[in-house]
């Protein structure tokens, strides 16, 4: 059985719209910049990709916008962009439509503001556990649309997206429904997360008069990830159902592999990176040297980099030298559980458009990552197969497979 993708839609800190994203990423555009949604004086990493033109008015009443946090409504205007390009879904019975969703951190902003409110002995807003809880995004698509069948949310930490679309690629084959709203959203740009990673030492803190140059994955001067946020959802069918509809097909999701390294809460390790890529091209049953294209998980963490690198040579030998490799995380910094359902939908443009879009920043590559990252600079090659990576904190790996229809 063949699984495909028949609708894409985005919102990311350089574009909303797959148009509008796509452009951007090959031109090599930064959407990193100075926080500006709060005084982020007092900090020490003062920088993010940030989507500065959202306005939810838009699609949502006034009693929706007061009922949602700011993670659903990123995932409500992404969701509304795939369903809108997949074309209708009535020939479908509604409890055959499934949503599976992935999030880090839900709604973490109404849970900050909530908190504070708290502290100071102020009343809770009457929808504040139904905003802040994980499950409100994926629930939110379900009830604008009507899909009555599995409705699912991941929350595995920045690998939250890729595995949200290799659990709806798992209802698909299983029988479980017959087409999924599958990706990722994320809206964490607050001063509580941002101080709970600078405690980890983990955001990159060098670059706050230089933002556009802070996120350089596999560079040499690299010094931690950029927060961003976002939301990349994917629509998901058998391809016998959409070739009956007459759904345009952007790829095949051919193979979806996850593993846990369980070797420390938050440092990446390699075997457990290789043990998901290599259960995903299992899955997809192709052999190594078919994939010919990487999106990188590629935070642009001195450690991550470095071990990203070692496992994708552990894995694919000589072959890795002819891979082109590129990371999205460099235009739009690290949007946690988005992050991997913005990679898919990069990886899919690249097999769809026969561009690969560039690692910007990269001027001068860390000696121990060494290979083809594809720097500063989009090409033209014809990609086969695509795998996305996601590696997350946990422990949490997973590799999903693109192939050309």
């Amino acid at each position: 059985m063949r699984i495909v993708v028949t609708g894409m839609g985005v919102v990311s800190p350089i574009g909303t719209g797959i148009d509008q994203f796509w452009n951007a990423a090959i031109r090599g555009t930064s959407g990193i910049s100075g926080i500006q949604c709060f005084d982020a004086s007092g900090l020490r990493s003062r920088i993010a990709g940030q989507i500065t033109e959202f306005n939810p008015a838009i699609f949502l009443t006034a009693k929706q916008l007061e009922q949602t946090d700011r993670f659903a409504q990123l995932a409500l205007c992404a969701a509304i962009q795939a369903l809108a390009d997949a074309g209708s879904m009535e020939n479908y019975e509604p409890r055959r439509l499934a949503v599976s969703l992935g999030s880090g951190m839900g709604g973490f902003s109404t849970f900050e503001s909530s908190a504070a409110r708290k502290f100071q002995n102020k009343s809770m807003p009457p929808f504040t556990v139904p905003r802040i809880m994980a499950n409100s995004a994926a629930a939110w698509i379900a009830t604008k649309y009507g899909f009555k069948g599995t409705n699912l949310t991941c929350s595995t930490a920045c690998s939250s997206g890729a595995n949200a679309i290799g659990m709806g690629l798992d209802l698909l084959r299983t029988g479980k429904a017959d087409a999924v709203v599958a990706g990722g959203t994320e809206a964490c740009v607050l001063p509580l997360t941002i101080a709970g990673f600078e405690a980890l030492h983990a955001l990159s803190t060098g670059f706050n008069t230089d933002p556009a140059h802070a996120s350089r994955p596999f560079a040499q001067r690299r010094d931690g990830f950029v927060i961003g946020e976002g939301a990349g959802i994917l629509v998901l069918e058998k391809e016998e159902q959409a070739q009956q509809r007459g759904a345009k097909i952007y790829a095949q999701i051919a193979g979806y592999g996850c593993a846990c390294d369980a070797a420390h809460i938050v440092a990446p390790d390699m075997n457990g990176q290789v043990a998901a890529m290599q259960a995903a091209i299992e899955d997809a049953g192709i052999a190594p040297d078919q994939v010919d294209y990487i999106n990188a998980h590629a935070t642009s963490t001195p450690l991550g980099d470095v071990i990203e690198t070692k496992a994708i040579k552990q894995l694919f030998g000589v072959h890795a030298e002819e891979i082109s490799i590129s990371a999205t995380k460099s235009m739009i910094g690290h949007t946690i559980g988005a992050s991997a359902a913005i990679g898919s939908i990069a990886t899919i443009m690249t097999l769809h458009t026969g561009m690969i879009h560039p690692t910007i920043n990269l001027d001068e590559a860390d000696p121990e990552c060494d290979l083809d990252y594809t720097p500063n600079h989009a090409v033209q090659r014809q990609v086969q197969a695509g795998m996305c990576n996601a590696f997350g904190f946990g422990g949490n790996n997973a590799s999903i497979v693109f192939t050309i229809p």
